[in-house]
């Protein structure tokens, strides 16, 4: 079997600014409204507004993408969609399947711009007000990152604030993580969170460590190339990816290749 490394930490990026200018362009009467009075103010709604999102029924697309989707809205008790992502990830040249897959998923500019210093401007969406049975069209907006399939809790994440849920989905033993764990404030040189990663490497097998090390790397590499800048969000990351290497060093299981560096939009 051929060795394998992983990085000893997730390295951080170079802090990059909010753009104001998108800020702005989202809502004019936000232009001079501080950006961390904006985000406390989206901690209160965010959670409400992402039970929208839940609620959200699109026709899947089967072709080319279109630039505009209905979306049926089941629930209007809060802020509506403003834009539909189209998520996806580069392929290898050598991939022997030629079809790229996308996801859709339902968002609300504000929320992103607010949040990822490089995303590129979405496109102005003045969609209409939903119908008597909540139909309403949205522009969609491709998105390329490295990992698609840690988008979904990293976009949790970004409407709840919720850290210690978003660790839970990242261990392997989930809501059952000691609540020291989950608290964000563990040291990973204690005693106790060795006896964590311990108890990891007695009860999960290398694959299994691996599959979690590996989505640990992806929702990482997303949060590097969209430039998110959320001391929690980092802490999470630091303390889950801590926990899985440990267990799969301290069973000096083989573990896969080093992460690759940030990945432009």
């Amino acid at each position: 079997m051929t060795p394998i490394t992983l990085p000893k930490y997730l390295a951080r990026p170079d802090y990059k600014e909010i753009s104001l200018a998108n800020i702005a362009a989202l809502d004019p009467e936000l232009k001079d409204v501080p950006l961390h009075y904006i985000q406390e103010g989206l901690e209160t709604t965010g959670p409400a507004m992402m039970q929208v999102l839940a609620s959200v029924e699109a026709t899947p697309v089967k072709n080319a993408l279109p630039m505009e989707l209905s979306i049926l809205i089941n629930d209007l008790t809060c802020d509506l969609p403003t834009h539909m992502l189209a998520v996806y990830s580069r392929q290898s040249s050598h991939s022997p399947n030629p079809t790229r897959r996308v996801t859709l998923f339902p968002t609300h500019a504000i929320v992103m711009s607010l949040h990822c210093a490089n995303l590129p401007s979405l496109p102005k969406s003045r969609p209409c007000e939903p119908d008597t049975i909540g139909q309403m069209t949205v522009p969609v907006v491709p998105l390329c990152i490295p990992s698609p399939e840690t988008f979904s809790p990293l976009s949790a994440y970004l409407y709840t604030k919720d850290a210690q849920h978003l660790l839970s989905t990242l261990l392997p033993s989930g809501l059952s993580t000691p609540p020291h764990i989950l608290s964000l404030d563990s040291d990973p040189d204690s005693a106790e969170f060795t006896q964590f990663s311990s108890k990891l490497r007695a009860t999960y097998t290398a694959p299994a460590l691996l599959t979690h090390a590996m989505a640990i790397n992806g929702l990482w590499r997303n949060v590097v190339a969209l430039g998110i800048f959320d001391e929690r969000l980092w802490e999470a990351l630091d303390i889950a990816w801590a926990a899985v290497l440990g267990a799969l060093e301290g069973g000096n299981q083989p573990t896969p290749s080093a992460a690759p560096d940030a990945t432009k939009l």
